[in-house]
């Protein structure tokens, strides 16, 4: 099966499993944050977990393969991690300690369709009016779009278990207003960052081909 799908279709799976890892990820970090854990050391953590688990790997199968870094590099790969590691995971895990875990996974969903509009404005995308997959891409970006603000904006009661009996509190709802707008627009910018982290990763790694 997975010899007929080829290259593009594996691909295709690579991501819906990354997508499936995201959303437990999500999950678990909620709980390590809610359990008092503070979101800049789970980032540290977190980095430091997985260095330690692919240096080993990355020097043993691509050390005779790496290619001689340049100056101009070095600071490519520099930004792309201040961008889209450090500043992007602190806001990430700082906008999770102030929403849930459901709505950090639903968010994402925000990242290709910002990736794709900023893919426009630089140029790096062109719009198709005319063609299927054109009208497909603008369509799946604003069923993205929507279902994001449906998240951001659309709260309802919170429900509290007292006794056995589950019961709605809207007087809690109202008292985290200030919440309830910090995280999704920490979010928001999180997700901004991370579009443009993977623009920056896509160029670095096609002009890293060339030295």
């Amino acid at each position: 099966m997975m010899t007929s799908l080829g290259v593009s279709g594996k691909a295709y799976i690579a991501m819906l499993i990354v997508q499936v890892i995201y959303a437990g990820m999500a999950l678990l970090s909620k709980a390590s944050i809610s359990s008092g854990m503070n979101p800049s050391i789970f980032v540290v953590y977190r980095l430091a977990f997985a260095t330690l688990s692919l240096a080993p790997v990355a020097y043993y199968f691509e050390r005779k393969n790496a290619p001689q870094i340049s100056c101009t590099l070095i600071c490519k790969i520099f930004f792309s991690a201040l961008i889209g590691i450090t500043i992007c995971l602190n806001m990430y895990y700082y906008a999770l300690n102030h929403t849930s875990a459901t709505f950090a996974a639903a968010t994402t969903n925000l990242v290709p369709a910002i990736t794709f509009v900023i893919a426009l404005i630089l140029r790096m995308e062109r719009m198709y009016i005319k063609k299927l997959h054109g009208w497909a891409k603008m369509i799946g970006a604003m069923v993205s779009l929507s279902g994001a603000l449906v998240f951001a904006f659309v709260k309802g009661p919170t429900f509290v278990k007292e006794g056995g009996k589950v019961s709605s509190n809207t007087n809690h709802q109202f008292s985290s207003n200030s919440e309830f707008v910090k995280g999704p627009l920490l979010m928001l910018c999180s997700n901004t960052l991370w579009s443009s982290w993977g623009i920056m990763q896509g160029h670095s790694s096609i002009r890293s081909l060339d030295f």
